[in-house]
């Protein structure tokens, strides 16, 4: 079973406390969170220098890639084992998850084309930096991914960069978690956060994703 959590808005610190949360409490049940946000944010690269940003006010992400301005944007992380997964296959994940995400857009007759080549790196923004498997809209990337591997787990973080209703976003993260479960021969069930995950999720927004030592750690 993929355990779907459908989340609502909520601030850069909380999404990125219950990501880890849900990571640091994994127990090789695949899990899919899709969450929105309830203003404008920005995130960043793990491995970000915070004097390159541009921005002063943003949260580190504990995943890689580059700097993410957040809004209107669906965002997801897919928490997953070497159970049911080649977690040491980058390409192979990103791709598999970016057709998913292709194809679950397909109900809303939006159709991206997935990128087979690498391009330029600009300003240290996500949307800039084009790469193999990421989707592409009228020339625009509107979707890119990063990852952490721990021992035989992964946690991949991404967003969807585009502005859907709310009809049409519950459309496309049911079919989001749908087409991710047929990947792992299984279903989707929709789920709801443990109670550990809460509490994990508070103490890391207080001593870790709130703190300028973890903020501004390079």
């Amino acid at each position: 079973m993929l355990r779907w959590i459908c989340d609502d808005k909520k601030d850069a610190i909380t999404n990125m406390s219950l990501d880890e949360a849900i990571f640091n409490n994994y127990n090789n049940n695949p899990v899919l969170r899709t969450y929105l946000w309830d203003g404008r944010y920005t995130t960043i690269g793990y491995f970000q220098k915070a004097k390159e940003i541009k921005q002063t006010n943003f949260v580190r992400r504990f995943t890689g890639g580059l700097t993410v301005n957040h809004k209107n944007d669906i965002s997801y992380c897919f928490i997953v084992s070497s159970i049911c997964w080649d977690v040491y296959n980058e390409v192979k994940t990103y791709k598999n998850i970016h057709l998913a995400i292709k194809n679950a857009l397909k109900p809303l007759n939006i159709d991206p084309q997935i990128s087979t080549c690498k391009g330029e790196n600009i300003n240290n923004m996500c949307v800039n930096s084009f790469c193999e498997n990421d989707l592409f809209l009228n020339n625009k990337k509107i979707v890119g991914s990063c990852l952490r591997r721990r021992l035989n787990k992964v946690i991949i973080q991404g967003s969807v960069h585009l502005k859907l209703n709310d009809v049409d976003r519950s459309t496309f993260t049911k079919h989001f978690a749908k087409n991710l479960a047929e990947y792992l021969n299984t279903k989707a069930q929709k789920d709801y956060f443990y109670n550990k995950e809460i509490e994990i999720a508070n103490i890391l927004a207080k001593e870790k994703y709130s703190t300028k030592n973890w903020n501004n750690k390079f």
